[in-house]
């Protein structure tokens, strides 16, 4: 009988845990990061938030060493030059680099 009250015990335990842990993760839409955000010292301080990233061309922080595109594009293209011209370099929504080497971006 203890054996079984054990067992019993042990999964609500186990279920409890798991409801719990999947009440963090459902949160609501509105709470959730959306746009592009830059940050320096490999993802540590945010320096500049894009939070619906047109397209346009726009200057990237001097700082900046990493970023993370939360939601509403597909990639981030960097350029050295201050306007977006010259070759393109497409990075993702997630990556890490040195601060200072690419001047300008788009997000598509």
């Amino acid at each position: 009988m203890r054996r079984r009250l054990s067992r019993i015990g042990a999964a609500l335990a186990t279920s409890a845990a798991v409801i719990i842990g999947l009440g963090a993760v459902a949160a609501p839409a509105s709470a959730q990061a959306s746009g592009l955000t830059f940050y320096s010292g490999q993802f540590t301080d945010t320096v500049a938030h894009f939070p619906a990233p047109s397209g346009d061309c726009s200057a990237l922080p001097a700082a900046a060493d990493s970023h993370i595109g939360w939601s509403g594009f597909q990639d981030v293209v960097f350029y050295r030059t201050s306007d977006c011209t010259g070759q393109a370099t497409a990075v993702g929504t997630l990556r890490t680099y040195e601060a200072g080497r690419w001047l300008t971006f788009r997000a598509f």
